[in-house]
């Protein structure tokens, strides 16, 4: 990238007449307890509840991170897993709700965009020449940054891969992978549902129906519905989201199986505003602040509106609720046939569409509008063979997706621009990809795999520059990706690990002219970023399972990272990359079950990611952090069930420290999150044979004002930011039949 970086005048605008924006939402929700109720479900499952039970530890949790089922324990990966119901205990509802859950991560939304941040990577603009940098998957589909906020209902499992997954995944997942997989359809007839009620007039609904139409064939259908009144005074950041999906399963014979699944997400609430953040106001005059990080213009913070004092500063009028225009539909298959009785063949192809239009939101006092539209195929085809020694998979995937993206900002005002302007975008490509694992020993395992990709960029746009001059930009890139990996059992219970992988993001382009083509060479080309990470550990239980010590210390070397930074006061805001950005790190995960009531969960995160080299002669970066990238998190829950004749009441508690934490990657003043803890806690009651429950829930009890994502600049600034939710809490009520 060939840009000229000044800081000071690039992103150093203090106290101007014009806000900016970044974004996003954190929703609270249970952390590591609701990491590992898949396994309290099933030590709970194994005994009537109000009887006294032979221990049975923590139990065994089933995952397909690696593209083949196998046990969470012998992953050779600080994977994070948890169950459906998991999520329903804790309340998390989409994915921004789920940040609580994984160590080291920050899912934050913005708009109707989830920004997702795994160990310090990810993407903080959501513009269409920017891809995520964690691939998000429903049952295998890749999914577009607008269709991550879906919200998440009738969930089989959630696994995170944290780090690049480049050969099993391919592009987009530099930073890591989280994979979402829908309870399949099954041979009986069941009804089930969890109904919620709470403050802010909140209504949560989820039914779902499961029919055994034959011996062969099963369907299941779920709706899910949600509502709660704005947490912001102008009735912004409020749900109103209806989501609909149908699962058809056909299994004639064992060897053969056809997995049909459709969804539609149709959202009519109002996505969020955001506040003025960073400064208080000390004298007569409402332009002119005082630097004071973690600080908000009015009392509470979800106000964001202007009265009294203030209202000079809302210089085109008072903030209004916002309002949007949200569809999604998405379509997917999964074919398994079984070619022998050591080789099947998977084929999954999907189709994803969605049409988002914010039509009105408040960047601080500023009207802004956002469009985003996706027209997306996927296929890939994998086999998968085993033999005594030696596991293996090879496929081959393909892609394209189509869309457009535009924004304005000052919208509908004399003095309205486009901060992006993209009329048509398409990236393209393809790929073949293998991994085996060979044993040596029972006890020792090597690992090798590797991914060749090819991608396509073309987009037609309007400059941001001069916002009349339009471009074409085309580019095509291509990369391998490999691993290896070796595996060491100490004891049936211990695992040791070490593995090397790479990644990368195909390349992309700034929003102005001139640019690089395949025939030229221009100065507007953002370059491929890749990845190169080390990464070891150990996997343990002791004391007949009811203690789980896992810990990984990894080290990530990325060149040409890409770094952004929003500033709405910029008609033009560029895409850096970042020479050499490195990452360092330890996670621990520890699960203790002293007795069969209770369970006790500890998970903490360090990372010390840095910039080391960035822009040639510009230092003014060099030692800072990226974007949402705390150096600790910390998650901690305990959950005791109190045993009765006819079933438990279980009480549970939880909390999650954050260090803090840069908005950009410049450290501007105004854009520091301070350290905070956030507690939430429930107290349910289950019936005996699983049937229904019935308890209270509250989430940041502590009612933290936490931003989820901001920027500099703002009215009167330093900066403008997207909050967390306020204290919520409610009631939760399932039932299974």
């Amino acid at each position: 990238m060939h840009y000229n970086y000044n800081r000071r005048t690039a992103f150093g605008v203090r106290n101007t007449l014009i806000s900016s924006a970044s974004l996003a939402v954190m929703l609270a929700a249970s952390p590591a307890h609701a990491q590992q109720t898949g396994q309290a479900d099933q030590a709970a499952d194994a005994e009537p509840a109000g009887s006294a039970p032979e221990s049975v530890g923590l139990g065994v949790i089933v995952v397909t991170a690696e593209k083949s089922e196998e046990s969470l324990q012998d992953v050779a990966a600080a994977v994070t897993a948890f169950s459906g119901d998991a999520l329903v205990q804790a309340g998390a509802t989409d994915l921004y709700a789920v940040q609580d859950l994984v160590p080291g991560a920050r899912f934050q939304p913005e708009g109707n965009t989830v920004q997702v941040f795994l160990r310090g990577v990810g993407s903080n603009l959501d513009f269409a020449n920017i891809e995520q940098s964690v691939s998000f998957n429903f049952n295998g589909m890749y999914v577009p940054r607008e269709g991550t906020s879906a919200p998440l209902y009738d969930v089989q499992t959630i696994q995170v891969l944290p780090g690049p997954q480049g050969t099993l995944y391919g592009r987009s997942a530099i930073g890591g992978v989280i994979n979402v997989e829908f309870n399949r359809p099954e041979f009986d007839d069941s009804v089930s549902g969890v109904l919620e009620v709470g403050n802010y007039d909140l209504i949560h609904g989820t039914l779902v129906g499961n029919i055994q139409a034959s011996d062969s064939f099963a369907i299941r259908a779920a709706v899910d519905y949600t509502y709660h009144e704005g947490y912001m005074e102008t009735g912004s950041d409020s749900k109103d989201t209806l989501s609909a999906r149908l699962g058809l399963l056909y299994e004639p014979t064992n060897d053969f199986s056809l997995y049909l699944w459709g969804y539609t997400v149709q959202k009519y609430g109002a996505p969020p505003n955001l506040v003025n953040y960073g400064g208080t106001i000390n004298g007569p005059n409402p332009f002119v602040v005082t630097l004071d990080e973690g600080a908000f213009l009015r009392d509470r913070p979800w106000d964001d509106l202007r009265p009294g004092f203030l209202a000079p500063t809302a210089i085109v009028g008072q903030p209004q609720r916002s309002m949007q225009d949200y569809n999604n539909w998405a379509f997917g298959a999964e074919l398994d046939v079984a070619l022998s009785d050591n080789v099947s063949l998977t084929f999954i192809p999907s189709y994803f569409y969605l049409d988002n239009e914010i039509q009105t939101y408040w960047v601080g006092v500023i009207p802004s509008y956002k469009l985003d539209k996706y027209e997306q195929i996927t296929g890939e085809v994998r086999l998968n063979g085993t033999s005594d020694r030696f596991e293996w998979l090879a496929g081959i995937y393909g892609y394209r997706v189509q869309g457009r993206g535009e924004g304005r900002v000052f919208e509908g005002t004399p003095l309205q621009f486009n901060s992006s302007n993209i009329p048509f975008t398409q990236l393209q490509g393809a790929a073949i990809f293998g991994q085996a694992t060979y044993s040596i020993t029972d006890e020792l395992r090597f690992t090798l795999g590797g991914r060749y990709g090819i991608d396509d960029r073309e987009a037609d746009g309007i400059s941001l520059e001069d916002q009349v001059t339009p471009y074409r930009f085309e580019n095509d890139y291509s990369n391998f990706d490999f691993k290896i990996g070796v595996e060491y059992d100490v004891t049936p219970d211990i695992m040791l690990y070490a593995t090397y992988q790479t990644g990368y993001q195909p390349g992309t382009y700034n929003e102005t002219t001139p640019l690089t083509t395949r025939t030229g060479n221009g100065t507007n080309e953002i370059d491929t970023a890749t990845l190169s990470a080390i990464s070891g550990g150990f996997k343990a239980r002791f004391f007949n399972d009811t203690l789980q010590i896992n810990n990984e210390v990894f080290f990530y070397r990325y060149n040409d990272l890409f770094l952004q930074a929003f500033d709405v006061s910029q008609a033009f805001n560029p895409i850096f990359n970042a020479g050499r950005v490195t990452i360092p790190g330890n996670q621990l995960d520890v699960l203790f079950r002293p007795t069969n009531e209770d369970l006790i969960s500890l998970s903490v995160s360090y990372i010390r990611p840095r910039i080391r080299d960035f822009l040639p002669n510009d230092d003014s970066v060099v030692g800072f952090s990226p974007p949402y990238a705390a150096d600790w998190t910390i998650n901690a829950g305990v959950s005791h069930d109190f045993l009765l004749p006819d079933g438990y009441i279980r009480a549970h508690g939880d909390l999650r420290y954050e260090s803090e934490y840069f908005a950009d990657f410049v450290h501007t003043p105004g854009v520091r999150q301070p350290g905070y803890i956030k507690v939430n806690a429930s107290l349910t009651y289950y019936d005996d044979d699983g049937r229904f429950s019935v308890g209270i829930w509250g989430q940041n009890l502590t009612n933290e004002a936490t931003i989820a994502a901001a920027a500099a600049a703002g009215i009167p600034g330093p900066a403008t930011a997207y909050l967390s939710p306020p204290r919520t809490y409610g009631i939760r009520a399932t039932f299974d039949f």
